[in-house]
Formats: C-alpha cells, sequence, structure tokens
C-alpha cells in the first residue's frame, strides 16, 4: 500500500503567511469589471465559433465511433 506524502510545513507556511500578511489597500475602478466581462464574454464566443467551425468533424467522428460499437467491428485508431 502506497502512502502519499504529507506536507506539514506547507501547512505551516501557509497559515504564516496568511497570518501576518499587511492589507494591500488597492483600487479597483470600474474598468476593471468591465474588462472581465469583456474577457469572458470573448472567451464564450471563441469557443462558440471553434465549436461551429469543428461541428462537421465532431459529428463524423461520434457517428463513425457509434457505428463501429454497435456493428460490432473493430476500432481502428491509424484511420486518416
Amino acid at each position: 500500500m502506497s502512502r502519499h506524502p504529507s506536507y506539514p510545513w506547507l501547512i505551516v507556511t501557509c497559515v504564516v503567511v496568511c497570518a501576518w500578511s499587511q492589507p494591500a489597500h488597492a483600487y479597483l475602478d470600474p474598468g476593471t469589471g468591465s474588462y472581465l466581462l469583456q474577457l469572458a464574454l470573448a472567451g464564450l464566443l471563441a469557443g462558440l465559433f471553434a465549436l461551429k467551425a469543428f461541428w462537421a468533424r465532431i459529428k463524423e467522428g461520434t457517428g463513425r465511433l457509434l457505428r463501429r460499437q454497435k456493428s460490432g467491428e473493430p476500432l481502428d485508431t491509424d484511420e486518416a
């Protein structure tokens, strides 16, 4: 039976750093929230575009895989 190593020094270090940290007194202006929203929307739209661009390949690959599983043929992984 293998035992995962424990790192008590890591836990102690994290507790000490969190206990002795000073407040940052940082200011986040309203533009920061707008920028984060813009990044999230751009990521979502990029993902949707990639899905649209590769949808035919995804559909073909899963359809081929499902047809082979139903017919009992061995799966060929070196097909191009």
